[in-house]
């Protein structure tokens, strides 16, 4: 991803995008339909002023460090439509599409969102109501605003593979500010006007909150352990709430693996270089016999890659495959792993529910409501695909896991095979040495995708 990409959507952002940042302190910027997504999607949270105008009721957050920029959002909006209608100027409008024909004769005074941006949102109008899920935020929940638990959910439930993508990394900087410390500035102060605790603060009360009195003991003198009248032990909110998602993921379980976006440091895949350089006979055989490999063995055949492994499969076509994780066989020697079965739950009761989620995506193949169009960009299935068969190192602890499908390496997607995959890091880590960075997004696959906004239709 180049400078003059767009952060969010991958997109390469037009001139006026450039010409016009985004006024943060941060100079985070992105581009104009960006922009526009996050003001549409708080076009239910406006009020009407005396003079007939509108302004955003909520605050919203720059996506890099949550500076409040709802002041400034409509003015910069404003200011790219005419910078990109006098681009747009001379061009002959037999060469120009409709959505473009709107951008060219955009003035001052219109509204902000186009209409062509309108009617894609009135062909979405028949399905229910946007709700927030936090069950699909990984716990961090905590750490999101309002707009931003609205904006991620509706990614994760588009049923798009990139949207899913999209949605993974805004979890990974939102995991990012928690590791820094930073908090959702949703407002600078809250309802009484006082200034909201920071997350290490809020999260550190609540920790020990919850200890106490899971325990059945309170912090304040002279007070024993917490029991109710009856004399059993008093259920806090914590446990109800645990309680209520256990009860959630029986009702409406998530898929087995679950959209994650994590940043490696090339290094990590310096051993991959490595046995890659042996394999080509690029290693001499003095520097391939080193002492410390008498001890600790030959990297190149008991690391196989070191930080990660991956392993060729296909897909079958099929959105129960979400539901399931591969089971993936050892890697000995030269022996290559091998994807032995697929696992699936062995909770009778919520297999039921999985059953009753394929059902509502056959229903739907089957009865298309008149009044809704089928979906004319329908991502082509891509039965080759590529798994994890190993991790360690950085990698596990950033939460990646066997099974899980590598679908996207530095925003873009990836479609070749595993030697694609391990070429594609060994050249990473040769351009950039030990100290660049590698993104990787797994998960965020067409079957994911569906399945989630199939999920998303069970209430």
């Amino acid at each position: 991803m180049s400078e003059q990409d767009c952060p969010i959507c991958l997109n390469p952002m037009a001139k006026p995008d450039l010409a016009h940042p985004v006024p943060c302190p941060c100079s985070f910027n992105f581009c104009v339909t960006c922009l526009s997504s996050l003001l549409a999607s708080s076009k239910d949270d406006y009020q009407m002023a005396s003079d007939g105008n509108r302004h955003v009721k909520v605050h919203l957050n720059c996506p890099n460090c949550r500076h409040d920029i709802s002041r400034v959002i409509e003015g910069t909006i404003e200011e790219r439509r005419i910078a990109n209608a006098k681009l747009l100027k001379d061009v002959p409008d037999c060469e120009l599409s409709s959505g473009e024909l709107q951008q060219k004769y955009w003035t001052k005074g219109d509204e902000l969102i186009l209409q062509s941006e309108k009617n894609k949102k009135q062909t979405n109008m028949m399905q229910p109501a946007l709700e927030i899920d936090t069950t699909l935020f990984g716990g961090l929940e905590f750490a999101m605003t309002e707009q931003e638990q609205k904006y991620v959910t509706k990614l994760m439930t588009s049923g798009y593979a990139d949207q899913l993508c999209q949605a993974a990394q805004i979890l990974e900087g939102t995991a990012e500010l928690v590791r820094k410390g930073i908090s959702p500035s949703l407002s600078k102060k809250q309802n009484d006007g006082s200034i909201p605790p920071s997350i290490n603060r809020e999260a550190a009360a609540t920790a020990r909150t919850t200890s106490m009195l899971a325990g059945g003991y309170s912090n304040t003198a002279g007070i024993g352990p917490s029991r109710s009248r009856d004399g059993n032990d008093v259920t806090t909110n914590f446990q109800r709430q645990m309680a209520q998602k256990a009860r959630d993921k029986i009702r409406r379980p998530l898929p087995a693996r679950m959209p994650l976006s994590v940043t490696l440091s090339t290094g990590e895949f310096e051993k991959l270089a490595l046995a890659t350089r042996q394999q080509a006979g690029l290693v001499p055989d003095a520097e391939n016999k080193s002492w410390w490999r008498g001890i600790f063995g030959d990297a190149g055949e008991r690391l196989k890659g070191g930080t990660l492994t991956f392993v060729d499969d296909e897909w079958d076509g099929s959105i129960a495959d979400a539901f399931a994780r591969a089971r993936i066989g050892p890697q000995k020697g030269h022996r290559k792993a091998e994807v032995h079965k697929k696992l699936v739950t062995s909770n009778p009761a919520e297999k039921m529910s999985i059953d009753r989620i394929l059902k509502v995506g056959e229903e739907e193949v089957q009865n298309i409501d008149a009044q809704q169009q089928p979906r004319e960009d329908m991502p082509v299935v891509r039965s080759q695909r590529v798994l994890v068969a190993g991790v360690r190192g950085q990698a596990g602890k950033s939460g990646i896991m066997k099974g899980d499908v590598v679908t996207h390496v530095n925003g873009e997607p990836f479609t070749g095979n595993a030697d694609d995959l391990n070429s594609l890091l060994v050249s990473a880590y040769e351009e950039q040495g030990r100290d660049g960075v590698v993104m990787i997004v797994v998960n965020a696959d067409e079957c994911t995708a569906e399945a989630l906004r199939l999920r998303s239709r069970i209430r």
